[in-house]
């Protein structure tokens, strides 16, 4: 029981990788901007050890459009790294804790700055939010990193030979206005058989980022595919092994039930490198 809690907990931080956790506009990046300095910091700021997870864990991130406040429950620290440098650079040289332990956490600004944000646009909220975690990270943990280009094995995203086995969630009809897209949303299951995802309104970007968590390893887009998607994936993990009815492994899992497939490739890419971290003081 043990081991499966531990499992459920990865793939509960696996989620973080497209929950709004910037903002709710999950289907692009953040693009920099060399002539926008982002100042933003939090005025309030606790970081609390989490209770030891129980059988209702549960991992959340919230931050809403143009409001200075985010608020987490139950994330380690290595997530926290990667909502505030990205998920497509590996992180390196951290100690274990910093994805082994839990913390809750709860961050805001003034209402000036909220007033500062709503007058924004979506790229720039996200920097200023961006900002505002580094900052938190470097003031309560002393955290300080580099990027290092190193060789490292990554995944190309692809369609298969099959094609999208995934359900398009269309678009507009022509003629219409278009609409902002809800947030792309995950329902996560565990059992005897394996993990089960069930998402909604996910961009690839979403689901290249939550399989990038499972694999461990970054997973890039190379399908070419613009639509939002709804989909079901279900895939074996440790525990489900010799469970004669257990779900096929994450690779082949792909490949049959998203039309997808994942392959295997070595790329120099950015390393975020640790140089130095410690555990969050509370206050």
């Amino acid at each position: 029981m043990h081991r499966i809690m531990k499992r459920h907990i990865g793939l509960l931080v696996a989620l973080l990788v497209f929950i709004p956790c910037l903002c709710a506009h999950a289907q692009t990046p953040i693009v920099e901007e060399p002539n926008y300095t982002p100042t933003l910091t939090f005025d309030v700021a606790t970081i609390r050890l989490a209770p030891p997870p129980d059988a209702h864990f549960h991992v959340s991130v919230s931050s809403p459009p143009h409001s200075s406040r985010f608020e987490a429950t139950n994330l380690p620290m290595k997530a926290l790294l990667q909502i505030a440098y990205g998920f497509d650079a590996p992180v390196v040289g951290a100690p274990d804790w910093v994805a082994s332990t839990f913390y809750n956490i709860q961050a805001r600004s003034d209402e000036d700055s909220d007033a500062r944000l709503a007058k924004l646009t979506t790229n720039e909220v996200r920097l200023e939010k961006r900002n505002a975690i580094r900052v938190l990270l470097a003031e309560r943990l002393g955290l300080k990193t580099h990027l290092e280009t190193r060789n490292s094995s990554i995944y190309n995203l692809v369609v298969g030979k099959g094609g999208v086995k995934m359900q398009l969630v269309p678009p507009p009809p022509a003629g219409e206005a278009p609409v902002t897209p809800p947030p792309a949303d995950v329902q996560a299951h565990g059992s005897q058989h394996g993990l089960e995802f069930v998402g909604s309104n996910a961009p690839l970007r979403a689901i290249t980022g939550a399989l990038s968590s499972m694999v461990e390893a970054p997973v890039v887009d190379k399908t070419g595919l613009n639509g939002i998607y709804n989909y079901t994936l279900q895939f074996g993990r440790e525990w489900s092994a010799n469970d004669p009815n257990g779900w096929p492994e994450i690779f082949t899992a792909v490949q049959e039930q998203l039309g997808l497939k994942l392959e295997a490739v070595h790329e120099s890419v950015p390393n975020l490198v640790v140089d130095h971290i410690t555990k969050p003081t509370e206050n």
